[in-house]
């Protein structure tokens, strides 16, 4: 059987769906393949299992601090299983918007299976030849599972089989000290295990600003969370009580026993089967596919997007990426991803925001001009409900425009849109003393800031000449 269409997409996951669906909108004929689950990663193991777990984690974590708030309350029990029993709950109700029978009523042919290239306008799938001017690839990332010595002989979860569980490790070990690793490893920790996380690099959220990391840490550690950082891990075996983890550092080595171990190493690209090398279509080092601004590949008509790309590998940036490969594999716009602005949130308690540039980023570029540091203890609100560990930080380029903000507090996630918004309208960094908050609110720290930036800015000539002129 052969069938001619205008666009094939390759994966249904956050990027594939989008892409899918956009291009039928547009009127365009489409067919979506998926080998596995509707919605992807994000919806079935991913953003939305782990958010929802989350909130039940963070949850007990605020019980346990009620007294502060003159609340004397306890746990009676945490029941894991009833907690992923809400997690898989969530999944249901929000998985009929990434269902098959949704996107075929959309106008998507839909085929179950696992795709192959043939040539750059051919896919195989089960007994089908499909033709089509153009090919998209979304087919994601998975947990990556590095050569570990006795890895291969202990029974590890990942984010994949995690959201299973239907007891509650006593010692959960993890392995990566990334995203998903201390989102995961406090979530336990606030459910009540003990938890090591084994980290090669000598400090958390490298990829944030430098005030991140060792604010993090301190709270991880006042939690009672085992950091081992600066650590190799040089193999893993079984016990008769659980598994050890053999750790180096320093020169010194030290075995740490659990019964649960998470692996959270990194991701890596889910392209096998596609054959990629038969059609030669460049990859980097780790497999990842290579795309230019336009989401193009080496071959011209066929298109990446999402985390099978890399390198942001975020739902929302995977979504973006579609509407690129949208208006050029079917209009050829000549759409180009502008990656001068991406958010990104990592959601420990209290959370880590940030958007644009850090200020290394901003140093390395050569456009810093200035950064604005505000403690999050400055906020009323936050003195309020006692989220007084965070701060705000702006960083100002070379003409005085924001060009990125980190923000760390409970509400971090939910407040940074602003300085999205800020940087993609190029305003200035006192352009927050125009808005009016409402008071009292956390979002109120960007006019602090604003506040902030603007005293810095007047240099001694000036206030004296204001105050000769007007308060004599």
């Amino acid at each position: 059987m052969k069938k001619q269409v205008d666009l094939v997409v390759i994966g249904a996951g956050s990027g594939g769906l989008v892409v899918a669906a956009g291009a039928a909108a547009l009127g365009a004929r489409v067919v979506l393949v998926e080998s596995e689950k509707m919605g992807g990663d994000c919806l079935n193991t991913g953003c939305v299992p782990s958010k929802s777990f989350l909130k039940g984690a963070h949850l007990a974590k605020e019980i346990a601090n009620a007294q502060s708030f003159g609340i004397h309350a306890t746990i009676d029990a945490v029941k894991i299983d009833e907690l992923m029993s809400r997690v898989q709950a969530v999944i249901a109700t929000i998985a009929p918007h990434d269902s098959v029978e949704r996107f075929e009523a959309l106008g998507v042919t839909v085929v179950v299976g696992q795709a192959q290239l043939r040539d750059r306008h051919t896919v195989a799938v089960n007994d089908q030849l499909i033709t089509s001017k153009a090919i998209a690839i979304a087919t994601g990332s998975t947990a990556a599972v590095p050569p570990i010595k006795g890895l291969d002989t202990v029974a590890y979860l990942t984010n994949q089989n995690i959201f299973n569980l239907k007891t509650r490790p006593d010692h959960l070990i993890v392995l990566g000290g990334g995203p998903i690793g201390l989102e995961l490893g406090q979530g336990f920790c606030h459910l009540g295990s003990a938890v090591t996380i084994i980290d090669f690099s000598p400090a958390l959220f490298t990829k944030d600003d430098q005030e991140v990391g060792p604010l993090m840490e301190k709270i991880f550690r006042a939690e009672k969370i085992n950091l081992k950082l600066s650590t190799k891990i040089l193999a893993v075996s079984k016990k008769a009580d659980g598994i050890a983890v053999l750790i180096e550092k320093d020169g010194v080595s030290q075995e740490i026993n659990g019964d649960q171990l998470l692996v959270s190493l990194g991701r890596a690209p889910v392209t096998a089967g596609l054959g990629l090398d038969q059609l030669g279509i460049a990859v980097d080092k780790r497999g990842y596919i290579i795309t230019n601004k336009k989401m193009q590949t080496n071959i011209k008509n066929i298109y990446a997007c999402g985390d099978v790309t890399g390198p942001y590998q975020f739902t929302h940036m995977a979504s973006y990426q579609a509407g690129i490969v949208i208006k050029n594999s079917l209009f050829h716009l000549g759409a180009k991803a502008n990656y001068a602005a991406v958010p990104w949130t990592t959601y420990t308690k209290p959370e880590v925001a940030h958007v644009g540039y850090t200020e290394a980023m901003a140093r390395e570029a050569k456009c810093f001009k200035s950064a604005i540091l505000v403690p999050l203890a400055d906020n009323d609100r936050a003195q309020a409900e006692n989220d007084t560990q965070g701060f705000l930080k702006l960083i100002v380029g070379n003409r005085n425009k924001l060009i990125g903000a980190t923000l760390v507090g409970d509400k971090a996630g939910e407040i940074m849109p602003l300085a999205s918004l800020a940087i993609q309208q190029k305003l200035s960094p006192g352009a927050f003393l125009k808005f009016i908050f409402a008071y009292p609110s956390q979002a109120e720290i960007f006019q602090a800031a604003s506040r902030q930036a603007l005293r810095s800015s007047f240099k001694p000539w000036q206030a004296k000449l204001i105050k000769a002129l007007f308060f004599r």
